[in-house]
């Protein structure tokens, strides 16, 4: 298992070690997350495997830690390319925020950089351990299907669809 990195309050980075170390210890981590727009401005939003935590729900087109030695942007770029098959240095940085939630296993803080791909419009090709299903949706109808079933989705991806839409307003 490949460490992740931890970071202080500053999202400067103070050491690496395991995701299960970092939620149970309250420790800061990294993770990246993408949009995926096609031509038609239309986004690419995947349904986690039963392999993963949170199964079943529908989340952003890629997303996870930031490993030892990676940047964001590397780690995003990894990611794309690991769950969806989408291999690019077209990524673009959009804002970076703070989530902080508390569960059964401990808590989880983290900083949250996320980036976006516009204008994909090639192949998919899903890692079947991590991803069961995508689908292209508009912007308008992802907003309506948010609001009226909530509990279809990641709460991560609802933040970070909310973080987005609000910098978009």
């Amino acid at each position: 298992m490949t460490n992740i990195t931890y970071v202080d309050s500053s999202d400067k980075i103070i050491g690496y070690g395991s995701r299960d170390e970092a939620i149970n210890d309250g420790i800061i981590h990294r993770i990246v997350r993408l949009l995926v727009f096609n031509s038609n401005g239309e986004i690419l939003i995947q349904k986690r495997s039963h392999k993963v935590k949170m199964p079943n729900k529908w989340d952003q087109s890629a997303g996870g830690h930031v490993d030892e030695g990676e940047g964001y942007e590397a780690a995003g770029k990894r990611e794309l390319l690991e769950e969806m098959g989408i291999e690019t240095d077209n990524i673009s940085f959009i804002t970076k925020f703070y989530t902080e939630k508390r569960d059964s296993d401990g808590v989880t803080r983290r900083f949250n950089s996320l980036f976006a791909l516009h204008g994909y419009d090639g192949k998919i090709t899903v890692d079947n351990d991590e991803v069961s299903g995508y689908k292209w949706i508009s912007p308008e109808k992802l907003a309506r299907w948010m609001s009226e079933r909530p509990e279809d989705f990641t709460a991560g991806f609802l933040k970070t669809y909310d973080e987005y839409t609000n910098l978009k307003s």
